[in-house]
């Protein structure tokens, strides 16, 4: 009896454990990255048939766009429509994807963007066959992690600093503090640099005439550096960074000012849950002093920062 009962406990357990494992399967699903040119992040997915696909993770891009040569070995047609590239329009196909597949994330008829991401390809030395933003992103909260190169999909605990997430037209942004003025920019796992529209902001007025070319699907563009006294996210001061101002007068009208560069940092998170962007800094001491001051007892010290 004693035998049987032990048995019995034994086999409960094992039960237990395989759910609790399955559920952790379930609940974080883990997916290697590649970095090419210091911020441009490729997975590996599915694009409807096609499988091991390049995917650029670009939460600036909405809708998605797949490459031209994919698009034909699926048979996709649709459409003409513009795609807007910082300083000018490009003309663009619009199709629906039967499937999009990355980690754990399934979706269905996702309408995308046809471009010839030839040059894009080139100029990183990989070939890649889409952008996914966030039209297909968005449908799990997810970290990214530089350092380890690994994509982190489910529920995510925030990292040591944070900012709201705000949904404008479709794209998310976060809110940056420029000396007295605030700036919406939307948050970038595509983007180079931090970027502002000059257009949009009058009172940047201290550009530089030092300038430096930048590239996207529009082709080449020039911004130029700028310096400002103060540039804070949330809690922390992003003073050490360069920031880059477009001039051109030739900028669609964006509901936001600029882009926000994630590659600037360690580790970036979306939770889509709470509506809420954290990162953890490359000063690995600022997140100690960060992390020190949430497990005190005593009001933190933001001349800390």
């Amino acid at each position: 009896m004693g035998r049987h009962t032990t048995l019995l406990l034994f086999c409960v357990l094992m039960f237990i454990c395989a759910a609790a494992s399955a559920q952790t399967t379930a609940r974080e699903q883990i997916l290697p990255l590649k970095i090419y040119g210091q911020h441009l992040i490729v997975v590996q997915g599915s694009i409807g048939s096609l499988q091991k696909r390049n995917l650029v993770i670009d939460t600036a891009a909405y809708p998605s766009v797949i490459d031209r040569e994919l698009a034909r070995k699926l048979n996709l047609s649709g459409p003409k429509e513009e795609l807007d590239a910082i300083d000018r329009t490009i003309p663009a196909t619009a199709v629906v994807v039967p499937t999009v597949d990355i980690g754990p994330i399934h979706a269905t008829t996702v309408r995308s963007l046809v471009q010839d991401l030839s040059d894009v390809s080139r100029r990183y030395g990989v070939r890649i066959d889409a952008l996914v933003g966030l039209d297909v992103l968005r449908r799990s909260s997810f970290r990214i992690d530089y350092g380890a190169r690994k994509v982190f999909f489910g529920p995510v605990d925030p990292l040591p600093f944070s900012a709201p997430l705000e949904l404008v037209d479709s794209k998310f942004c976060v809110e940056l503090h420029a000396g007295n003025h605030s700036v919406r920019v939307l948050v970038d796992t595509g983007a180079e640099k931090l970027m502002l529209f000059g257009s949009h902001l009058p009172w940047l007025t201290s550009a530089s005439d030092q300038a430096r070319a930048f590239s996207n699907l529009g082709g080449s563009f020039v911004a130029h550096e700028v310096r400002l006294d103060m540039l804070q996210l949330g809690d922390i001061t992003l003073g050490t960074e360069p920031v880059y101002v477009s001039k051109s007068r030739n900028i669609p009208f964006y509901a936001f000012d600029g882009f926000l560069a994630t590659a600037q940092f360690r580790q970036v998170a979306f939770d889509f849950e709470r509506g809420e962007f954290s990162w953890l800094t490359k000063d690995r001491r600022l997140n100690r002093v960060r992390v020190a001051s949430e497990s005190s007892t005593a009001p933190p010290r933001v001349a800390a920062f």
